[in-house]
């Protein structure tokens, strides 16, 4: 796999440099109780990664959301960009040794492949509703999009995550 492959090339790199990899043992030492560490911490500690936990992904949901939440009140563009100054300081402070992995599943092709299919999902739902006659202008409508989409892009976040550790662990 094209994975394993860059992984395996970085790896390599980042010990012959002598990095090791162990740049945030003390930072958040996996006790901030995201179970996504329990079962796949020792497959991705091998190669160097370790899980990024399944609520820092509601930020990236809440990114894709983005839209529907601005449109659901006009002063609701602050909380757009508290959530971004949110994920900014958490990745920068609590998740440093797990950027690595969200890095390589950001530009990993099938999360390509996640963004375009939500976009066209979303699309599709504006499309059809529009062909239906009904679109959606009020602002519990914008919420209950905001919220499907959210919840989508978590749960497929989250399942890139485990197939990627996954392929890891048998390479």
């Amino acid at each position: 796999m094209a994975i394993t492959d860059a992984i395996r090339t970085r790896e390599s790199t980042t010990a012959a440099h002598g990095d090791g990899g162990t740049q945030s043992d003390g930072a958040d030492g996996g006790t901030h109780g995201d179970g996504a560490d329990s079962g796949t911490h020792g497959d991705g500690g091998a190669s160097g990664f370790r899980p990024v936990p399944v609520w820092f992904f509601a930020f990236e949901g809440m990114l894709g959301a983005s839209y529907d939440i601005v449109k659901s009140s006009p002063h609701a563009w602050t909380f757009v960009a508290a959530c971004v100054v949110a994920n900014i300081a958490l990745a920068r402070t609590v998740l440093r040794g797990r950027l690595k992995m969200a890095k390589a599943i950001l530009k990993g092709r099938r999360t390509r492949k996640i963004a375009v299919g939500l976009i066209a999902l979303r699309a599709g739902v504006h499309i059809a509703l529009g062909a239906a006659g009904m679109q959606f202008t009020s602002p519990p409508a914008h919420v209950a999009v905001a919220v499907a989409m959210c919840a989508a892009t978590v749960a497929l976040l989250a399942f890139d995550q485990r197939v990627m550790l996954r392929a890891l662990a048998a390479g």
